[in-house]
């Protein structure tokens, strides 16, 4: 049965979250500004005609808009603004809680602990990474597992050397049988390529 997992802290890693989420509020901050120069490049030779609260002003397009946009506008930024933080907190949540899960579960193989697992949740970024993280532990505890055997059986054969043996054809059967059993863990080991080779 798949796990289900809920995280209740949103922000699990307050930098790199709140990096985004300032990012996002600048670039929207940025656009609105964007928009108010486009606007007013585009409608600066145009005149318009407002009529309110039984005032009427006529002026030029880029004044009279410029005055409704800024008016506005603020309620815009904040609004939006709220709107983007809440969306990007979410979106980054997706990253940032991944993340999170490859330190832990590489932290604990640092500490030569290979029984944890990622789990993540259905729309959490990472799936592919956490797959092949967990394929490693899993290959990586079972080659463990096999030199572990293989020495027991070496110390169980040692255990049976009779120990004044003066017939040296036997004791060379022996070393024979210690080094066929031997090199099944180096095998296993020799399929992994590390730095101190």
């Amino acid at each position: 049965m798949k796990q289900k997992f809920k995280r209740r802290n949103y922000f699990i890693n307050k930098e790199f979250q709140g990096k985004y989420i300032f990012n996002a509020f600048v670039l929207l901050a940025l656009g609105s500004i964007f928009f108010v120069f486009i606007l007013r490049f585009f409608s600066s030779n145009t005149l318009s005609i407002v009529y309110e609260n039984y005032h009427l002003e006529l002026g030029t397009t880029p004044d009279i808009l410029l005055n409704k946009i800024l008016n506005a506008q603020w309620l815009f930024l904040l609004l939006g603004g709220f709107s983007l933080m809440v969306i990007v907190l979410l979106l980054s949540h997706r990253i940032a809680g991944p993340f999170f899960r490859f330190e832990k579960t590489l932290d604990s193989m640092i500490r030569k602990d290979l029984t944890q697992k990622i789990f993540l949740r259905t729309k959490d970024e990472g799936k592919v990474l956490a797959g092949k993280i967990n394929s490693f532990n899993q290959k990586l505890g079972g080659d463990i597992s096999k030199i572990k055997n293989n020495s027991k059986e070496i110390d169980l054969f040692l255990e049976k050397t009779p120990k004044n043996e003066k017939d040296t054809e036997s004791i060379g059967v022996y070393i024979e049988t210690i080094k066929r059993m031997n090199q099944k863990n180096l095998d296993i080991l020799n399929e992994y390529k590390y730095e101190n080779e």
